[in-house]
């Protein structure tokens, strides 16, 4: 399908110049470009601000409630940036919007970003915020039983890391997880085609990826380690229910779609959806794209099913 018009404007930009201004300009900027696409700030039962301690650090938590009283099922949100960019601030609209129409606690978590903070800092951070959540979960009032976890990009992929920690470690149970526009295979071991065909020109390049990575990692070998590529995983049986988004005009779309595939054929129920003419990051284009609202819809959609389950 061809790339829908509405991007063009966007991929004018001059993203390889943005990167040179070093990773506190970058950071700002980042924030900032979200700016646009966010939609106006929605109105749900209450918001509140706290910080979990960690053994990496003190790390920062939104909580959205929805109006209703609880307990409340939870979804656990973490934001995309390639491990470098991004905080709560960017996706607090979708947050928002979440909390509103699955009718749950959204809580959103601040980790720690790369260089300053690498691999596997945010994994083990991520999971010890997540291991709070369960254990303080009747002071947070929310429901242990009923705790999805989610994220975009590198958010996609602490999703999944998390998701087989808690299978592996066997501290809490999470019942969903959501996986959109997910870097799962950090280093392309798997060599998805995607990687090729959508290189450049499509905001996200495969050079630009590998940026990241080396940001992020201390040694690129640790790319094969399945706590790093979730895609890389001998056994994906026994894991929580996903839903997986991918689309068409990103580099990382086919890992996304392999993992689907190799969850389906382990057991796990998968609901798999691409969206054509689209670019990585469009999710967060709530007030751009169509398809971005019908994505974060569907999200909402198969929370409300796992949560009355």
């Amino acid at each position: 399908m061809p790339l829908n018009p509405k991007l063009e404007k966007l991929l004018e930009t001059d993203f390889e110049g943005i990167y040179s201004m070093g990773i506190d300009k970058l950071r700002e900027y980042y924030a900032k470009s979200w700016d646009d696409y966010k939609g106006e700030i929605l109105e749900v039962g209450s918001v509140v601000n706290r910080v979990v301690k960690t053994s990496k650090r003190d790390t920062p938590i939104r909580i959205y409630y929805p109006k209703a009283e609880g307990p409340h099922p939870a979804f656990i949100w973490i934001h995309g940036g390639g491990f470098v960019l991004g905080n709560i601030e960017a996706y607090d609209y979708i947050c928002r919007k979440i909390t509103n129409c699955a009718n749950c606690a959204v809580i959103s978590i601040d980790y720690g970003l790369a260089p300053e903070h690498k691999f596997p800092e945010p994994v083990e951070e991520c999971y010890q915020v997540t291991k709070w959540i369960f254990n303080n979960a009747k002071e947070i009032n929310v429901n242990p039983d009923k705790i999805a976890i989610g994220g975009e990009s590198a958010g996609g992929n602490l999703t999944a890391v998390i998701s087989q920690l808690s299978r592996d470690r066997g501290e809490f149970s999470i019942v969903y997880q959501v996986i959109i526009s997910a870097v799962l295979d950090l280093l392309g071991e798997t060599k998805p085609k995607s990687r090729v065909e959508n290189a450049e020109g499509y905001r996200l390049t495969t050079k630009r990826n590998g940026w990241f990575m080396q940001l992020y990692l201390r040694d690129l070998k640790e790319a094969k380690n399945p706590l790093a590529s979730p895609l890389l995983a001998d056994n994906l049986e026994g894991l929580p229910a996903a839903c997986i988004i991918t689309s068409e005009y990103d580099i990382l779309r086919d890992e996304g779609e392999h993992y689907a595939k190799r969850l389906s054929e382990s057991g796990v129920e998968v609901c798999l959806k691409r969206y054509d003419g689209i670019i990585h990051g469009f999710f967060n284009m709530q007030t751009l794209l169509e398809d971005a609202r019908d994505a974060l819809a569907l999200v909402c959609t198969k929370l409300n099913e796992a949560f009355n389950k």
